[in-house]
């Protein structure tokens, strides 16, 4: 069952994770939008209806602001789902399953991927790594460093690893970050905790689209 922090913020982000929660608290902070975001962890795509519910709980169980005239949100103006298509055939069919969960919940849901519809709160969903590539954050943070000189050093490691073993990791964006953590000075075994180091190129156009979403959220 989800477990949200207690509203308190005017824009609320729901992430699928720890890991991806501890990312965007990372990107928010190298934004300067900290402080004006509020992130929810809602666990995984299973959990978001319940999520959803709940945060519709947590908003009915605000204080009404005088001049609000009875609305549901005085406070919340915007709300951003973000969901990556690693369970899912495609970016299409994450996305339909993210507005069905707005649907049942009551919220606005918006007709195209990472644009906002709706008011008070104005909805939108960011799909990961982007609108047509199934995937996920770490295929995202892969591409931030695609020049980097290790990255050659680990293709040759799995290359290796192929010929040697005859088979590749399940997973290989998660295995291929893992090895790429592991090249640091300091290893830290997780991406969220990674982003905070400053491992992964903010300023690299991959993470283009990600920004203008949270800037229009």
């Amino acid at each position: 069952m989800p477990d949200l922090k207690p509203v308190d913020k005017p824009k609320q982000l729901f992430v699928e994770g720890r890991d991806p929660e501890e990312f965007f608290t990372a990107l928010l902070r190298e934004m300067g939008m900290a402080e004006e975001m509020q992130i929810q962890n809602f666990g995984g795509i299973s959990e978001l209806p319940n999520s959803l519910q709940e945060f519709q709980d947590l908003l009915r169980a605000v204080q009404i602001a005088p001049g609000t005239q009875g609305s549901l949100f005085p406070e919340i103006n915007s709300l951003g789902i973000v969901c990556d298509t690693e369970r899912f055939r495609s970016p299409t069919d994450a996305f339909r399953s993210v507005r069905g969960a707005l649907h049942g919940a009551g919220l606005t849901a918006p007709s195209q991927i990472e644009t906002f519809e709706g008011s008070n709160p104005k909805v939108g969903v960011l799909i990961l790594p982007d609108a047509t590539t199934r995937g996920m954050l770490e295929n995202l943070c892969l591409r931030s460093v695609e020049s980097d000189p290790v990255m050659q050093c680990i293709d040759e490691y799995f290359n290796c690893i192929e010929r040697q073993v005859g088979s590749l990791p399940g997973n290989m964006a998660k295995a291929r970050v893992q090895a790429f953590l592991a090249s640091k000075p300091e290893y830290v075994p997780h991406l969220g905790l990674s982003a905070h180091r400053g491992y992964w190129e903010w300023d690299d156009p991959a993470f283009d689209h990600i920004k203008q979403f949270l800037s229009n959220l």
